[in-house]
């Protein structure tokens, strides 16, 4: 009980003061209310996880208050007290959806057992929702990041493209590819190889803002969306820090390793106004930009 919230209503102050005694340390906060109507307002502003209400009070009866905030939460755990043990009372509790009717004088054994059977259930409850959370978030990083490198992935990639295009944007597409990679992953082992990979990610992912958009293509080959800029002076400068970044040391068991990596540019709009046409530019730019000797980038 200590996880959740109660919230009794009772015009009594009598009965009011000793149920607080009984019970507010045995739940995580206490609210009262003294009719019904205000029962309906300390409800809506602090959206106790169980209620507990007598029927008979001024303004606002127990049921009709129940009923109200039935309306608005079917869920909405609320155990209704009465002297009153008539069958139409019962039925009423019944049809409105109350989890439980108790009798006056209260049983004060009857009444913590079946708030804790209540919180056992709300507890269940929100255990479930938190699995399904870490379900949901599971397959949503399943979905958009790659598993190594934990940037996003092609699909995520490929999405956000056709979104930047569709919204008319001003962006640079810049494709990166790392010279040589293919000897190091040979001649020491793919383990090597994912070291290397998760360190120029972890390099690269230091220069860029959170606004753009770093993604693993495939193998050895990434893109990135820089956000809403054209400045050609920008450009230049991201890209020489980036080539600087892949090209720093990486450390394996007992070995060394400095790749570098060749970069192509375009732009959009400037240069083609569809996805695939920008990236096959920013491919064709980044060979071009091999065939200058690796480590350098090119433009369109």
């Amino acid at each position: 009980m200590n996880n959740f919230t109660l919230l009794y209503v009772e015009d009594d102050i009598d009965a009011q003061t000793w149920m607080k005694m009984m019970i507010e340390d045995e739940v995580k906060e206490f609210f009262q209310a003294f009719d019904g109507e205000e029962g309906l307002q300390m409800y809506k502003k602090h959206k106790p996880d169980i209620i507990l209400t007598d029927i008979n009070m001024p303004i606002l009866d127990g049921l009709k208050m129940a009923k109200e905030i039935k309306s608005i939460d079917k869920n909405q755990h609320i155990l209704i007290m009465s002297a009153f043990d008539d069958r139409e009372i019962l039925l009423n509790s019944i049809n409105i959806g109350i989890d439980y009717f108790i009798s006056k004088p209260i049983d004060m054994s009857e009444l913590m057992q079946k708030l804790k059977e209540i919180g056992e259930n709300l507890q269940e409850t929100l255990n479930n929702h938190k699995q399904k959370e870490q379900e949901i978030e599971e397959l949503y990083n399943l979905a958009h990041y790659d598993s190594l490198t934990k940037i996003y992935n092609r699909f995520f990639f490929m999405r956000q493209l056709k979104k930047y295009i569709d919204s008319k944007k001003t962006f640079s597409l810049l494709f990166i590819d790392l010279d040589d990679f293919k000897i190091i992953n040979d001649t020491y082992g793919h383990l090597a190889g994912d070291k290397v990979l998760q360190s120029v990610c972890l390099n690269v992912n230091k220069l860029i803002s959170k606004n753009d958009i770093f993604a693993r293509l495939g193998g050895d080959e990434f893109a990135l969306i820089i956000d809403e800029i054209d400045d050609k002076e920008y450009i230049d400068e991201l890209a020489n820090k980036l080539l600087e970044a892949i090209s720093t040391d990486v450390y394996f068991e007992e070995n060394v390793f400095r790749v570098s990596g060749s970069i192509g540019i375009s732009r959009f709009p400037n240069d083609a106004n569809s996805k695939s046409e920008l990236l096959h530019l920013a491919d064709v730019a980044m060979y071009k930009a091999k065939k200058l000797g690796k480590s350098a980038y090119c433009y369109v």
